[in-house]
Formats: C-alpha cells, structure tokens, sequence
C-alpha cells in the first residue's frame, strides 16, 4: 500500500487511499518468499517477481522454492527462530496454519483485503479466515480431473469412460494392449492418494453429505465413505495403478504420463505449464474427462478448492510492502493473464477468459468443471480443510490401503477416530468469514 515515496520513482502501484507508506525514498527492502516448486522452478511466479522489482527499484524479492509439502516441515521451527520468510505459500484451514496463527506468525491482513477490494469469493475467504480476521490470500482456484492420452486411446481403440463399468474396462483394455499402468498413482507421496479418496468420498456423499460431517453430527465411518474408500481399493486391487504404486514419485509419475508410458492420471490443471513449455505442439495429444459416476444414480460433482494461501510474517518490517506485492502478484489483470496462460495458475476471483489465450487444456479443464457446476461442488483436497492428525491418518491409511496392509473399513473408521480426537480439541474446521 506504497502509494507516495517508496513506489513514487516507479509511479507504479498507487494503493488505496489513506494508507501512508512506510518507505524512505532511499530505503532498500528484501522480500524473502518462500513458495512451492523445486529448486530451480521458473513460473508465472517468477516472472511476476521479475516485473514487480522492475517498477520498484528499490525492493528486491528473493525466491525460495521449498517443494511440494502441503505443510511444509521447516516452515514453523523457521518463524519460531525468527529467521522465517517475509512471505510464504502454506497450507489453509485446520493443521499446520491453526498452529502457526496460534503463534502469531502470519499477520492479520484484513484492512489490506479491505482497503484494497480484493475480490475473493466467500467461501474461499471462509476457509483463510478465522475469529473474523483473514490470515492468507487464496494462492489458486484449483480443481482435480483425469487426464489422459488421446493418441493411446485412440490406438488401442478405446474411448472416454462414461461409467464405472466403462473404466475399468478401458483400464483393462489398456493393459491388454501392454500398458502396465493404465492409471498412474504417485503413491509415494501420499498426497496424490487424497486427491482419489476426495473425489470418491464426495462422489458418494454429495456436498451436502460432507457438510453434514464437518460441521454437523455425520461421521466418516457411514457406509457410503466405506464403499467409496472399497471403490479406490477396487482400482488397486485390479492392478490398474500399476505394479508398485508405493514405489512412485509423483513428478516422476507426471513424467511418465507426459513421455506417453501412462495413458492416464488423475490430477490437477497445475501440471499444465510446464508441459506446455516443454512439449509445444504435442501437448495437443493430451485431453482431460471428468472420472464418470461410481454408481448408476451418481452424478459428477465438479471438485474446486484451493491448494495453498499466501501469508504475509507478522514480524516482517514492512507489511505494506508485503501487501504491495501480493496485489501486485494475485489481482493486477496482467499478473492473473500470465497466470491463467502459462497454464500455472488459475487466480482467485472473477476471471476474464474471453481475453486470455489459453492453452487447449487448460481451458477443457475449466470448461469441463463449469459444465457440471450446476449439480454442485465437492471439495477438492479434504486434507487442507480437515484437521492435522486426520489428515496424518488419512496418508498413513491410505498408503497402508494401497499396499493391502488395511481394508476399507478399518480405514474410514481410523480416519473418524482421529476426527473424534480433533474434534473433542476443537481443532476442526469452523464456519470463517470477514468483515469490512
């Protein structure tokens, strides 16, 4: 909210009237942000960075990439040693965030969201916010879907399934035809397993079903999360995720499906950018298909959530800098252009697709979800909206599921006795909201 001398050589962003800045014309600020993506990453992000130091000759932003960790391990004993970033990507709702708010790391950003009218829709305000105050700023809109390969498909003369029944047939056509894993899973790394066990468990319990156990008396053990968790079982157990699915790296396993030894893999539009860059014309072999209904009278519910907030130190000695700069990266039409057509990002808030060039599959994606809105949205991450042992549980279970070591109902009732556990600590997820 520099909008006199800090950003007066640039005549760049200009904030909101009546936040003074808090720069010296001759002062120099470093932004530390620490962000996901490997060492090394060049993004939307960085180019983002690029251009906000460009028009502000006086700040300098220093990126960390601190991979793919929904809560990042380092991050608290980081803030709690006083040596954290001025900025960070982490993990929303309950976990890791509730601990670090509890310690007041991240700073109350309210009157930024205010002051600046960030357009933010309420329920993913809800899920950043609590006690009426916004702690982060939704780093993405995010939804998963099943990718797959058209050219396989095509060869092996199979097309996109319309059913349960029709999916495991193409899988076993698939394999058939020498493809030892028709659908990849990087069960290595836990988290892609989630994405699954989300998507079946909201399939069967529809949105209201899951509202009913994360803020009313519903329980995870009812038997329609139990035949959706046999469901995931049933695609393992057939083989169909491959011979050693414990044994696969998700970006390895991305690889796999982008060099064409995995017909398909179901996650999200995020892999899209740097295949775009890296492939050219040859992405164009690849579409997208909502995974079809589990049973003959399901529906498709759409997932849509959001994989991580940004949040902003509260000991960082120039919050308004800070602030600056998260406009500048989340809300300026340029930055959410290059977001939305570098295929990286889709940006919180409204967003104008007449006036962006997308890449083809980025925009399938997108058009994929909005035709199935109307039947209503299911979360797409239930590990960033449950509570931190829960979601502990669930990786440990599901990996234990993968490898046969646990059947379908020891793993839902796990999962709601760690639920019971949060819930008796009040740790769960809580209606949030702000107010300007």
């Amino acid at each position: 909210m520099q909008s006199g001398a800090a950003f007066a050589a640039a005549g760049a962003l200009g904030g909101p009237a009546g936040l003074e800045p808090t720069l010296a014309q001759d002062e120099q600020v470093t932004i530390d942000v620490w962000l996901g993506g490997e060492p090394g990453t060049v993004n939307s992000y960085t180019e983002i960075f690029e251009a906000f130091m460009a028009s502000q000759s006086n700040v300098t932003i220093k990126a960390t990439f601190v991979g793919s960790d929904l809560f990042n391990p380092t991050l608290l004993p980081a803030l709690n040693a006083g040596e954290g970033p001025s900025i960070w990507m982490g993990g929303t709702g309950p976990g890791q965030p509730a601990a670090i708010i509890e310690a007041g790391h991240p700073l109350d950003i309210t009157s930024y969201y205010c002051e600046y009218g960030w357009k933010i829709p309420e329920e993913i305000v809800s899920l950043t916010s609590s006690d009426g105050k916004l702690w982060a700023v939704g780093d993405s809109v995010e939804t998963t879907t099943t990718f797959y390969n058209k050219r396989i498909f095509d060869e092996v003369g199979i097309t996109v399934p319309e059913s349960w029944d029709d999916f495991m047939e193409c899988c076993s056509q698939l394999v058939e035809a020498g493809y030892s894993t028709p659908v990849g899973l990087g069960a290595a790394d836990r988290w892609p397993i989630s994405h699954w066990q989300t998507m079946f468990w909201g399939r069967y319990a529809g949105p209201e079903g899951l509202d009913e156990v994360m803020f009313g008396e519903g329980r995870w053990d009812e038997d329609h999360f139990v035949e959706a968790t046999r469901k995931l079982a049933e695609i393992n157990e057939a083989g169909y995720f491959g011979p050693e699915p414990l044994a696969v790296f998700q970006d390895d396993l991305i690889g796999q499906f982008w060099r064409g030894d995995v017909p398909m893999v179901y996650t999200g539009p995020w892999i899209i950018g740097q295949a775009v860059r890296d492939l050219g014309e040859g992405i164009a072999e690849f579409g997208t298909f909502q995974f079809p209904p589990l049973t003959e009278d399901q529906v498709i519910y759409p997932t849509e959530g959001i994989g991580q907030g940004w949040y902003i130190n509260s000991q960082f000695e120039h919050p308004d800098v800070a602030a600056a700069l998260l406009d500048f990266m989340l809300f300026r039409p340029e930055s959410r252009q290059l977001m939305l057509e570098s295929g990286d990002n889709v940006p919180v808030g409204p967003l104008d697709l007449e006036s962006v060039e997308l890449p083809d599959l980025s925009r399938e994606v997108l058009e994929s979800k909005e035709q199935y809105r109307e039947n209503g949205l299911i979360h797409a991450f239930l590990d960033t909206v449950t509570p931190a042992n829960m979601t502990d549980v669930t990786y440990d279970g599901l990996q234990a599921l993968i490898a046969g070591q646990m059947q379908p109902e020891e793993f839902n009732a796990a999962v709601q006795a760690a639920w019971e556990e949060a819930k008796a600590q009040d740790l769960q997820l809580k209606p949030g909201g702000v107010t300007c």
